[in-house]
């Protein structure tokens, strides 16, 4: 789902829904909609989420649902680091196996 694909990603980069508006061209309240999948980006914005973020446009239109309990469930505050961390790994683990030798 990209709503929680882009939230994860965008939180794990450190990045403020208003730096990801500047990057998009739209409103920080666009950017929250794209969150909570009220509404979707553009394909422009999404070449745009994507490469700000360093992830692939196809990892972020995935339906498949990250390994994970929903954003929705997962810790916060400060376990919220754990999360993130493992959704990290798993992004370098998919990377590494698309590196040829």
């Amino acid at each position: 789902m990209i709503s929680e694909r882009f939230r994860v990603i965008r939180a794990a980069r450190n990045k403020t829904m208003a730096d990801m508006a500047d990057i998009c061209g739209c409103t920080a309240q666009l950017i929250c909609k794209w969150e909570a999948g009220t509404s979707h980006p553009n394909s422009s914005a999404l070449l745009a989420i994507a490469k700000e973020l360093d992830c692939s446009v196809e990892w972020l239109l995935d339906s498949a649902p990250l390994d994970f309990h929903s954003t929705a469930t997962a810790p916060q505050g400060k376990h919220a680091k754990y999360w993130v961390r493992a959704v990290l790994d798993e992004l370098a683990e998919q990377r590494a196996a698309l590196v040829l030798p």
